[in-house]
């Protein structure tokens, strides 16, 4: 009894221990993100969680089948125990039926001594009746002396048959107390192999119930993590939304730095090029690598033409050679577009230049030229309460509905123009101004792209007012 409750408390502290290491390793892996067998880091979390279980379950019955021998005996050696169960009981059938039969053979050979002793005390009464007219008769000696001799041999020949039967119930006594004892020793057998039995019932019954206690574990243990995926990819989600405002932010920072530097640079001199300006844009797919260097010199005349264009006046040489850029960021630049994809190339100005520069430093940007937006897709929107009826309101609602769709814009990729439909002011004039007389009033306003758009741009953007899901006023 004391070898149970060891073996209870040796599984249920192992299976708590495996159970808080497959916590702890699954916790670790959803965190780091690991990747086993190129599957996701959920995917991979779940992985090392059945992991787990499976060890928690095959230390369960390793440490029962080591330290329960019954339990062990009763798991792989129950159909042969039943087996032997059932032999045992067919022979116990047959026994009994052999002693119901030797005991009606027996009955049968009481009843017969019975008669031939009957018909022994018959001829004794017969002896005593001759022995008694011996004296009487002894005129008919001669004839009661062979009539004696008669009766004498039929004697001997009863006798000798009462001893045979005599020996045969001897041996039939003898059998039938063997087959007692068998069937005594197996009725033992029998009582014991069904004690046997209703053990590895009952063992059956307690492991039954611990693999269900540990099912029920395990399941708790799966919501848990699962919970705890869902949050930590929560997490995830905001920690990527709010880093891509903070890049945002720090855009918008430097764009403010500059204009500040620009008006410092105004208030002194004419500024020609602004820093950061965009001399030069092209989508390149490089498709033999021989022909990068030509792409990246086109685009850097370009750039040079522009330049030229804007710090030099009319009658200055349009062959100068006024860009420059390092021999370092040409190398960088062509490995990245030499891959065979195709790419969106910006050659930006590197600093504030004013009128009559011998030099503008250029620096040049790239970034993958992929889909970002698909056409009538929905970019932001705006819900109109009805009290925000008047041209001011109107006015706030559009400048931060475009605000807003222009910050996912340039978040999502877009380095290209952004404009409203043909890119007409007088587009959006006529759009924000025809909002307050419309009947009935809108309660929605969307900006949707107007066609598939890349990360080169432009960026087409139609303003859709609507009522209750139905389109009134669209600045198409």
């Amino acid at each position: 009894m004391t070898s149970a409750y060891v073996l209870i408390v040796a599984t249920l502290v192992l299976g708590g221990l495996i159970a808080a290491l497959g916590d702890r390793l699954g916790s670790k892996v959803g965190k780091a993100r690991l990747r086993l067998f190129k599957l996701r880091p959920k995917q991979t979390a779940v992985v090392v969680t059945v992991v787990t279980g499976t060890l928690i379950s095959a230390s369960t019955l390793a440490i029962l089948f080591t330290l329960s021998k019954s339990l062990r005996q009763g798991l792989f050696e129950l159909d042969d125990i039943l087996a032997k169960r059932r032999l045992v009981t067919e022979e116990l059938q047959k026994v009994k039926k052999e002693k119901e039969n030797i005991e009606r053979h027996l009955s049968s050979t009481l009843s017969q001594q019975t008669t031939v002793q009957n018909q022994l005390n018959i001829t004794k009464d017969k002896y005593q009746k001759a022995n008694n007219q011996l004296s009487k008769l002894s005129k008919q000696s001669s004839t009661l002396n062979s009539e004696i001799n008669n009766l004498t041999n039929e004697r001997a020949e009863l006798l000798e048959q009462k001893t045979g039967l005599d020996g045969q119930i001897t041996k039939l006594q003898s059998q039938i107390d063997n087959k007692d004892l068998a069937l005594q020793d197996k009725e033992k057998i029998l009582k014991n192999q069904e004690s046997q039995f209703k053990q590895i019932q009952q063992q059956k019954i307690k492991l039954q119930l611990d693999v269900d206690k540990k099912d029920q574990a395990i399941s708790n243990l799966d919501r848990e993590i699962l919970q705890k995926n869902q949050d930590l990819q929560t997490k995830e989600r905001r920690t990527k939304a709010l880093e891509g405002e903070q890049t945002f932010l720090e855009r918008e920072v430097q764009t403010l730095e500059q204009y500040y530097q620009n008006y410092q640079d105004l208030r002194e001199k004419n500024i020609a090029i602004l820093r950061g300006q965009v001399l030069a844009m092209g989508a390149l797919k490089i498709v033999d690598s021989k022909a990068v260097n030509n792409a990246i010199n086109q685009l850097l005349n370009q750039a040079n033409k522009n330049a030229i264009g804007s710090v030099k006046s009319q009658a200055s040489e349009s062959n100068e050679r006024l860009v420059q850029i390092t021999n370092d960021q040409v190398d960088q630049l062509a490995k990245q577009i030499g891959d065979g994809q195709e790419h969106v190339i910006r050659i930006l100005s590197g600093g504030n230049y004013v009128q009559g520069e011998k030099e503008v430093r250029v620096f040049a940007d790239v970034a993958p030229n992929k889909k970002i937006f698909n056409r009538e897709e929905v970019i932001a929107s705006v819900s109109l309460e009805k009290n925000s009826i008047s041209d001011e309101n109107f006015q706030k609602q559009v400048d931060s509905l475009l605000v807003a769709a222009q910050f996912k814009a340039r978040k999502e990729g877009i380095v290209g123009k952004i404009q409203i439909e043909d890119g007409k002011v007088k587009t959006l004039i006529d759009f924000i101004s025809s909002l307050s007389s419309l009947d009935p009033s809108p309660d929605q306003i969307k900006v949707i792209a107007t066609e598939n758009t890349y990360t080169i741009g432009p960026l087409k953007l139609r303003l859709e007012a609507s009522s209750r899901g139905k389109i009134i006023l669209s600045t198409e």
